[in-house]
């Protein structure tokens, strides 16, 4: 660990990264500032023209009485800043670069003179970030492509901002996160919704990959009212549109076998392959009004699941080879995107942009489960957005966005019949075998997004108002294929033990049990009838309005609030348990915000920034679909013991509706007072300008989860006794007060969290050919549950789960840079040519929770801990993973660069637990109390992968 320690800060010397900037709005950036004559008094009525240097679009402000001026919406891009005012010189400030949501203080001198004259300055590299108070972090074009993001998985990027713990991914699946100890979040696309929120824990919904992204940024705690819908953060994500010059690029990338690293906890290096080719094209159709942006890439990769059937099982089930050995699982991604963005007239601009992303797998099956016995799994997302807007006057904007995003998955049987029938048939701990078209499972989610917002500037006064409707559809099919379960059978009347292989050879020959007289048979059957297909809608309705008053130029307040409501649909009204019906909506949900920022008098170098504000959350929507499918009518299960009367002769499965061999429904259901989640967060930060373009900020952050979903079961019998340590015993599951039901889980908002953290972040911004960005934070993070649903330990008393959170990390440092020299002497101009970049992280690592194994309070659920136990008191070990990448660039002419590459994630292939943000490291190691090999790790983490490339671009 101090080895790697004194490595990040040798690569603090030598590497570079991200800015961190806070946010004002949702896809464009703020400039503000005061024009004042050489004696610091302001001028009046001076006028200010703000250039995209890329596309030659401008906007016009004037400064007021008190010399201010502001452009409240600019895209992000570089820019050029004209300032003209009578009886002064023509001032032109070039090169200014601004990131989406910053709010950049420009303060504009001028020098008396002729307007003919014209001074031009160069902007400097800090712009300190003088009107938002976010903890968050801003990566730009050049981060974006080529900080080494190995897997292309964008949202990795995330994790580089304070107030961000989490762990990366290495392929297309959803990087694990934390906002304040909580993973509630929201996403957006071109400030749109891109927020998947049928799952428990809330994720994207379309993927983009870096190629054909123009900058991310993160909102980690502190945002203004315009943004809500997540008791957590914000990521935003801005994609690439055209210029006035036609630009594109290509990029190959390959990872040969020789060089990646045996995963960790196996013992050979499996036959696997992955490469990546991507391609963007760019450009004008209509100088100064009409741009197009395209991007495609194609990215496949196979690595073979293994097939854990052992030979000898094989031949006595009669499995060919082609079933057993290995699984040809793999993943094929694609992406394509498409945008046009335009201007027309003096008033109206704005974007038209479609983007889809596509997985597809060819075998799924893994483990005791044969080749056939597989699924193949497609992921279809596609997304249309498009935005207008209008300069209404010249102190009113409108900003008009509407999207919609859907979201196919489906698995479906490799094979759909079998010679013993269309059932499932399970042999415990030797094979899986048969094939059904009734596994076959559909997810559809389809979010729709209309939002308005109208901005006004009146004197120090930039006032904002909003309004967002969003209709989110869910349309599902489960699987219900007939499962028969061969388990083995204990010794009996002098007939032996009969192992689970042997009760399956013997039942399919037809032979007698000796010990019954009967045939031998399954161990159980279980089956569905019902509608196993369900389709349901939820509305959800925002506004807004906020205030930024720039009282003194050294002092900038933010006040504002946002209301939020939730439309949950009316479930099956013919539902046997009422509180299965419906969900109360909550209609109070306002959240107050408030943010100011102050530097000192006549320093500009030290800014002084803080908010607090209420956040409400949008709870995971399975929940709520689950429940309006499984509530004891519209899908009913059975449970068939082999040998009973009336029980089916195998593989035979009868319609079983209406007979005794129904299963009492488990519910799900909603208590009368159930409300919405939401956080309070409060930052204080303080800012410093320091020589060498480097920024330090210092600041602490809170965050606090109130009304957070978890079940208790309610059908329960307590038995008036108490284990030794106070939690209440029950009958069990045979004994329930509700006879008609099992559990009967309701779903509860209470539980709460607490997150406190202290951070550092120093940034420095590019020059020299540096830049970079290092992050620590201290932090400690308590919760009762996750916060998203699920089971407590004690239904009585949801406190006595109260302990450190799943995710909570007492020390978290994140590192990502880029250098390339810039030698001036000769015989090193070689060097200019070469990139180094790095993304590294350290953690302290994970908690474990251990549990007895056993349900010691007998209330239907194995989640307990050992007596006297608290939740989460043991923790894995740190994590660790250091990635590079070493780039080499060729010009070739005067608009086309190349390149060549060579990156490795992991480089040091650290050996890393499998840990994440909703369990911990819980999973990646034995955790049952009395087991004989506690603690021994049984996931591991990525090991190193290696991967070389080249790409052109012009």
């Amino acid at each position: 660990m101090t080895r790697k320690l004194c490595f990040l800060l040798f690569l603090l010397v030598t590497c570079s990264a991200a800015s961190a900037f806070g946010q004002a709005n949702a896809v464009d950036a703020a400039v503000n500032g005061y024009v004042f004559d050489p004696s610091r008094n302001a001028i009046p009525h001076a006028h200010l023209t703000l250039t995209s240097m890329k596309t030659g679009i401008s906007q016009n402000a004037e400064s007021d009485g008190q010399g201010y001026y502001r452009f409240p919406l600019v895209p992000v891009g570089t820019y050029q800043l004209d300032t003209v005012a009578d009886g002064f010189r023509h001032s032109t400030l070039q090169g200014i670069v601004l990131n989406v949501g910053q709010e950049a203080r420009l303060d504009v001198p001028l020098e008396l003179g002729a307007t003919s004259q014209t001074v031009e300055v160069q902007a400097e590299a800090n712009i300190l970030d003088t009107g938002s108070s976010t903890v968050g972090t801003v990566l730009d074009q050049k981060e974006v492509e080529n900080l080494p993001i190995l897997s292309r998985q964008v949202y990795n990027f995330l994790l580089l901002s304070p107030g961000v713990i989490g762990m990366p991914t290495s392929t297309f699946s959803t990087t694990q996160f934390t906002f304040g100890g909580t993973e509630r979040s929201q996403w957006n696309l071109d400030g749109l919704d891109d927020t998947q929120h049928g799952g428990n824990r809330q994720i994207r919904l379309i993927i983009v990959t870096p190629e054909a992204v123009a900058q991310t940024q993160t909102l980690a705690n502190g945002y203004s009212a315009e943004f809500g819908r997540a008791a957590g953060g914000q990521i935003n994500v801005v994609m690439k549109s055209g210029t006035n010059q036609f630009h594109g690029s290509a990029i190959g990338q390959w990872r040969a076998t020789d060089i990646q690293a045996i995963p960790t906890l196996e013992t050979e290096q499996p036959d696997r392959s992955w490469n990546d080719e991507a391609f963007t094209l760019g450009g004008p159709i209509l100088k100064d009004r009409l741009f197009f942006f395209g991007q495609f890439e194609n990215n496949p990769y196979t690595l073979p699941n293994a097939i854990t059937i052992t030979q000898a099982n094989a031949e006595a089930l009669g499995l060919p080879s082609d079933e057993i050995g290995t699984a040809p699982f793999g993943e094929t991604y694609r992406t394509l995107v498409g945008k046009t963005d335009y201007k027309l007239g003096k008033r109206n601009s704005g974007y038209v942009r479609y983007a889809r992303f596509t997985n597809h797998q060819p075998n799924t099956a893994s483990g005791l489960a044969i080749v056939d016995r597989g699924a193949r799994y497609t992921d279809h997302q596609n997304g249309g957005g498009a935005q207008l807007a209008t300069i209404l006057s010249d102190s009113m904007l409108n900003e008009f966005r509407v999207g919609v995003i859907q979201r196919d998955t489906e698995d479906t049987p490799v094979v759909s019949s079998s010679p013993a029938g269309d059932v499932l048939i399970n042999i415990s701990s030797v094979a899986d075998i048969g094939f059904s078209d009734l596994t076959t499972t559909t997810t559809t989610e389809r979010s729709t997004s209309v939002v308005d917002n109208l901005t006004w500037t009146h004197g120090r006064h930039t006032m904002k108002f909003g309004a967002e409707y969003d209709h989110e559809l869910f349309a599902n099919l489960s699987a219900t294929a007939p499962t028969f379960t061969f388990s083995g059978l204990a010794a009996e009347n002098g007939r032996g033990a009969v192992s689970a292989l042997d009760q399956y050879l013997y039942t399919v020959a037809g032979d007698t049990d000796p010990a019954t007289g009967n045939p031998y048979t399954y161990t159980n059957l279980t089956a569905y009838s019902g509608d196993p297909s369900i389709r349901m809608a939820f509305n959800f309705a925002y506004g807004f309005a906020q205030d930024e008053i720039r009282l003194r130029p050294n002092l900038n307040v933010n006040v504002g609030a946002r209301y939020e409501v939730i439309l949950f649909p009316t479930f099956d009204s013919l539902a046997p348990y009422p509180l299965s019906r419906s969900v109360p909506n909550d209609y109070s949900d306002i959240a107050p915000r408030f943010a100011f920022t102050w530097s000192p008098a006549n320093n500009q170098k030290t800014v002084v920034h803080g908010a607090y504000g209420m956040f409400y959350d949008v709870p995971g929507l399975s929940t709520f679909y689950s429940a309006g499918q499984i509530n004891g009518h519209r899908l009913l299960s059975y449970l068939v013991t082999g040998g009973t009367t009336g029980a089916p002769t195998f593989p035979n499965v009868p319609n079983l509706s209406g007979s005794g061999f129904e299963v009492k429904p488990s519910i799900t259901a909603f208590a009368p007072n159930f409300h919405d989640a939401y956080q309070h967060q409060a930052n204080l930060q303080v800012e410093q300008e320091l020589p060498w373009n480097l920024h330090l900020t210092v600041g602490y952050m809170f965050a606090g989860l109130r009304h957070g979903l978890y079940y208790a079961d309610t059908n329960l019998t307590p038995t008036g006794q108490h284990l030794a340590d106070g939690r209440p015993t029950y009958e069990g599951t045979a004994k329930r007060p509700n006879t008609e039901f099992g559990a009967i889980n309701l779903i509860h908002s209470g539980t709460s969290a607490n997150f406190n953290g202290g951070f550092l972040t120093l940034n420095k911004r590019i020059s020299n050919g540096l830049e970079f960005t290092v992050n620590y934070m201290y932090s400690h993070a308590l919760n009762d549950n996750i916060g998203e649903g699920g089971s407590i330990t004690d239904p009585s008393d949801l406190h006595r789960d109260y302990g450190n959170a799943d995710a909570d990390v007492r020390h978290n440092l994140v590192l990502q840079g880029l250098y390339q020299p810039t030698f001036k002497a000769s015989p090193l101009h070689w060097m200019n040519q070469f990139e180094l970049s790095t993304i590294s992280y350290l953690n302290s690592g994970f908690p474990i929770n251990v549990t007895a194994g056993t349900d010691l309070n007998n209330d239907g659920v194995v989640n307990d801990r050992p007596l006297f136990e608290s939740r989460n008191s043991y923790r894995g070990r740190g994590f660790s993973q250091i990635s590079m990448q070493v780039k080499r660039y060729f010009n070739i002419g005067e608009y086309v660069k190349a390149s060549a590459y060579f990156g490795a994630e992991n480089l040091f292939n650290s050996n890393n637990l499998s840990c994440n943000t909703t369990t911990g490291c819980t999973g990646a190691v034995v955790s049952t109390a009395n087991s004989s090999d506690l603690f021994r790790e049984t996931a591991a983490g990525t090991s190193r992968n290696a991967q070389v490339g080249f790409s052109v671009k012009f």
